[in-house]
């Protein structure tokens, strides 16, 4: 099957590339192993977007729609997120395949020739003129040989994954315990933290929270997994099944021991995949460093202007549990394009956190207000590519001599 454009992984940054490129008028598939759109935004459970501020572009456009939307909507935020991004996929045309991933890439040289796709209907195999990995942990790059980087420099360790959820059922009694927005930050987290101490309640994050969302809705946030590695099958599984073993027995001990302060509580719902912070930074033909942050570098190819600071969790579960940005202090900075460039195949585009980067900074920009118009970014290169070489093939079909 012939495409311009073929996308693996419709999350935050491959949702956006698609949509981008398929308003640039070339043909768009875009490949999700799960069944909605979205990734962190609503499989996950986050919603919320992180260095959103100040930014333009496509991603101003989907959160005014989606504000728009739960202004009459009774859906929660990640339904309505799911609404908006595949609203905005069929009005630009992008075929999306859900409940499909990569099985296999064919290289020849230094470009993807192949690019095999496994779903319900058995394998499928795409030839695409760019191929855009929006899978987050560089999943298509690496399949195709491409070089890169994992953890920190000096140890190889990474930050945890985590796990939130959804609960129900809070009343007056919860109100000490709820971090709402505008409030001092540690207040309510240290008293939650007290009651899950004393209720011998399992949690392995150092600032566990109960944030409100909507519809008598809240987000728990009180998982970290340490040690795994999301790019290692069967330490995601395992920090998968942890993960939701933990967030129950929490939910289980404050009903049943802390019933006077959270009488009907009730966990809604956990997410159907991890958040996974760190995977494979692909060698880029620019690589966004330290010193980048420190000194605020602009480019003149920039496709971000990162504001965020360096969000480091707990590498290890040391007793501390916590998070860090070890006294960094940044300047606002670019991602250049040649950032998304992967250094050894020429016709792939990272999109998402996968892009070229140091440790410090891809703790800073890994967020969805960055990975958004990078995705954007991914997208109007690609269809520019494909743009290009139908005009150039347009131009040697005009100079042929007659016959």
């Amino acid at each position: 099957m012939e495409t311009d454009v073929l996308i693996v992984g419709g999350g935050v940054s491959g949702t956006m590339a698609a949509i981008a490129a398929a308003r640039e008028g070339v043909k768009v598939t875009l490949i999700e192993r799960g069944g909605c759109l979205g990734g962190m935004w609503t499989a996950g459970l986050v919603g919320m977007t992180l260095d959103s501020g100040y930014k333009d572009g496509l991603l101003s456009e989907f959160l005014g729609l989606v504000r728009q939307e739960m202004q009459c909507s009774s859906a929660t935020l990640f339904e309505t997120q799911k609404y908006i991004l595949e609203k905005l996929c069929a009005e630009s045309g992008v075929d999306v395949w859900l409940y499909s991933q990569v099985s296999g890439i064919q290289t020849e040289g230094r470009n993807i020739q192949k690019v095999d796709v496994i779903s319900k209907s058995g394998v499928t195999e795409f030839q695409a003129k760019v191929v855009i990995d929006g899978t987050g942990d560089g999943d298509v790059a690496a399949m195709a040989g491409c070089g890169f980087e994992y953890g920190r420099a000096s140890d190889g360790k990474a930050q945890p994954m985590s796990m939130i959820a959804l609960i129900s059922g809070l009343d007056e009694k919860a109100e000490p315990y709820i971090s709402y927005p505008g409030q001092p930050f540690w207040d309510a987290r240290n008293r939650l933290k007290e009651v899950l101490d004393a209720v011998g309640a399992p949690y392995s994050i150092g600032c566990p929270s109960i944030q409100p969302l909507c519809g008598g809705i809240y987000i728990l946030s009180a998982n970290q997994e340490y040690g795994k590695s999301g790019c290692n099958v069967k330490e995601l599984s395992f920090a998968t099944l942890h993960a939701r073993e933990e967030i129950y027995l929490m939910v289980k001990a404050l009903r049943e021991k802390a019933s006077d302060k959270f009488p009907g509580i009730t966990l809604v719902s956990t997410p159907e995949c991890m958040g996974v912070r760190e995977g494979r930074r692909i060698h880029g033909r620019y690589t966004v460093t330290l010193d980048d942050m420190i000194a605020g570098r602009e480019h003149e190819d920039a496709v971000c202007k990162v504001r965020y600071w360096v969000d480091i969790h707990s590498l290890e579960d040391d007793g501390g549990k916590g998070f860090t940005d070890e006294g960094i202090e940044i300047q606002p900075y670019d991602i250049p394009l040649r950032a998304l460039l992967p250094v050894d195949i020429d016709n792939l585009i990272l999109a998402g956190r996968c892009i070229s980067g140091d440790f410090y900074a891809h703790a800073s920009y890994r967020v969805a207000g960055n990975m958004a118009p990078v995705g954007e970014a991914a997208g109007k290169a690609a269809a520019k590519v494909v743009l290009e070489e139908e005009n150039q093939n347009e131009n040697n079909q005009r100079k042929k001599p007659e016959e």
